[in-house]
């Protein structure tokens, strides 16, 4: 558990033990208002106990949730890792799937190319690194829902 949830987990206590400290204080008070005090004092110390399980609780769900969490990232990195690969090593062409159809040529047929096929040449390089990138980002972003619902079918939480 973080340093920040026990520091979280103390000051609680701390006030509850507060709390508890005046409510006690309170009962021993003489007059009119004891029967009130030592109901006051008895509520405050159900509080306490009430506000400390519930911390607990509260900490063990967020130790199971952030497991959950690495479950579903390492399966997703997994998944993505050779598809990343595969997207960074081929490089982006000019064609019909970037491009349209083919058959949309250049109007100014005077300029030529020494290429065999003109219609597959690279892109940009800012235009290469942008669709890299997008393409990734979906990938990505696929991966996680296939890894949501693989841990959902998993765990038996899918009708």
């Amino acid at each position: 558990m973080s340093a920040t949830v026990w520091r979280g987990v103390a000051f609680v206590l701390a006030t509850l033990l507060v709390a508890a400290g005046v409510g006690i204080v309170c009962a021993h008070s003489v007059g009119d208002q004891e029967g009130f005090q030592r109901a006051t004092s008895e509520r405050t110390a159900r509080d306490a106990v009430a506000i400390v399980a519930r911390v607990r609780d509260n900490a063990a769900l967020s130790i199971t949730q952030e497991n959950i969490n690495q479950i579903i990232t390492r399966t997703k990195n997994e998944e993505t890792a050779p598809v990343v690969q595969r997207i960074y090593v081929d490089r982006v062409r000019v064609g019909a799937g970037t491009c349209g159809p083919a058959g949309a040529a250049n109007a100014d047929g005077a300029s030529g190319s020494d290429e065999a096929d003109p219609s597959r040449r690279l892109v940009r390089d800012d235009v290469e690194r942008d669709t890299r990138a997008l393409t990734e980002a979906v990938e990505q972003d696929l991966a996680t829902g296939r890894a949501c619902q693989a841990f959902v079918r998993e765990n038996g939480m899918a009708p």
